[in-house]
């Protein structure tokens, strides 16, 4: 009885095709004749189709072959089958030799190994796929990520039948939380019973040819969904590294830190030599940059009316002639969380920090850099500033000139930083300024 029971759930998992939707199965027999059949039944794990009856001697079960699937004309793709039992097969008055197989894949690298960089996601998460398989007339089937790896997913199906199969080549639609819709075509892998930690029928996919612009949004998404996710972890993964301008929100900490949140940051190579002066500043501000709860990075603007006044880095040397009586704003004391890398939140910090000396009507923002992060603030527009206090340390200053706002930068620097890093922000500040560009 339990037999039974079993063979009706294993015939209701299947998807019966009538002949004529035309979905052919073509491959190379033993004897290097051509097999060429119809397929008329279909699983997530294997199909049936029906050939000629004169193939029967030759087919035998637990023979392994590669057989091209048509869907249409010109689209098809190869999967790995093996012969698992073939009957004779009567349709209005025509013999046919139906013959069941089992597809497998028959990859040097094991699923298993493959998804040693798997980010597992949560089951909640609000981010679907949408997959038209093209085999069949508008058949749309949605899927919820559940986990992610440099090279594909793991997808849990919404209603455990999607009919894919290992090696077939679909266009994926992705709808995810703080992303415009996007395509993306996918590879078929296999698909997993439930086991182990995974209560449902899964689906394993791969990208095909993953750019970095795609890792990128992945990346971005699994830090939108799961808050205990950093991007260290990411990085440890193989993702690229995402800026995170979209998940951190800033504060101005007038009270101080407090002393455990201020305990898990480490210095950085921005403003790498702490001043001791800086705590006396009278108009120093320090300012705080928060993901939910966790302290991602602080950092101390000083507003200088006049660099021979209430400056931490003057006696440095690091004022020439040109910015002698010029308001300056300096950044000072930079610490970032070691689980967010400087690449990761360097815009966003940027960008606030001069935000806040542009609607202050400062001059410049002054850095303190070293000689390897010298380069990376010239690619951003700063000019690197020469000391006027010969030492040996490898202090470097770089200063920014925002006394227009960011009008002056928009023919002066690189099209890719500027979008990537001004074009946001000159287009807040230009918001009162309809009409004219000049928004300091």
């Amino acid at each position: 009885m339990a037999k039974d029971k079993k063979d009706l759930r294993d015939r209701a998992a299947r998807r019966e095709l009538y002949i004529g939707e035309n979905i052919r199965a073509h491959f190379t027999g033993k004897s290097g004749e051509a097999i060429a059949g119809e397929v008329v039944s279909l699983s997530e794990g294997g199909l049936g189709f029906l050939c000629d009856p004169r193939f029967a001697s030759e087919l035998n079960v637990n023979d392994h072959y590669k057989i091209k699937i048509y869907y249409d004309a010109r689209s098809s793709f190869t999967t790995s089958v093996s012969i698992r039992n073939k009957s004779q097969f009567t349709s209005q008055g025509v013999s046919y030799l139906r013959v069941g197989v089992a597809v497998f894949v028959d990859e040097e690298e094991s699923t298993e190994s493959k998804l040693d960089n798997l980010v597992v996601l949560s089951k909640n998460g609000a981010g679907f796929i949408e997959i038209d398989n093209p085999m069949f007339f508008d058949d749309k089937r949605i899927f919820r990520i559940r986990g992610v790896h440099p090279r594909g997913m793991v997808l849990e199906p919404m209603d455990n039948r999607h009919f894919l199969l290992p090696n077939q080549t679909v266009v994926a639609r992705f709808s995810l939380p703080g992303l415009k819709p996007f395509d993306q075509e996918l590879v078929i892998k296999r698909s997993l019973p439930k086991q182990g930690r995974w209560l449902e029928h899964l689906l394993v996919v791969d990208f095909v040819e993953p750019s970095d612009k795609l890792l990128m949004r992945m990346a971005k998404y699994i830090l939108i969904l799961e808050q205990d996710i950093t991007v260290k972890k990411l990085e440890e993964n193989g993702f690229p590294i995402p800026f995170l301008d979209f998940i951190l929100h800033v504060e101005f900490a007038q009270k101080g830190i407090p002393e455990e949140d201020q305990a898990a940051l480490r210095p950085s190579v921005i403003a790498p030599h702490s001043s001791s002066r800086t705590a006396a500043l009278k108009q120093a501000r320090t300012v705080t940059f928060w993901r939910k709860n966790v302290l991602i990075a602080s950092l101390k603007l000083n507003f200088c009316r006049n660099v021979h006044e209430n400056s931490a880095l003057n006696h440095l040397g690091a004022y020439n002639h040109q910015l002698n009586r010029r308001a300056v704003v300096e950044l000072l004391e930079f610490y970032h969380h070691p689980d967010y890398p400087l690449p990761s939140i360097i815009v966003p910090v940027l960008q606030h920090c001069i935000l806040t000396s542009i609607q202050a009507k400062f001059a410049f923002l002054a850095v303190e850099c070293t000689p390897q992060t010298e380069p990376l603030f010239n690619r951003l527009g700063f000019t690197s500033l020469p000391r006027t206090v010969a030492d040996d340390d490898d202090r470097k200053f770089v200063a920014l000139g925002i006394q227009n706002g960011l009008y002056n930068m928009t023919n002066g620097i690189h099209r890719d930083t500027w979008e990537r890093v001004y074009k946001r922000l000159y287009t807040f500040l230009s918001r009162k300024f309809p009409h004219t560009k000049n928004v300091g």
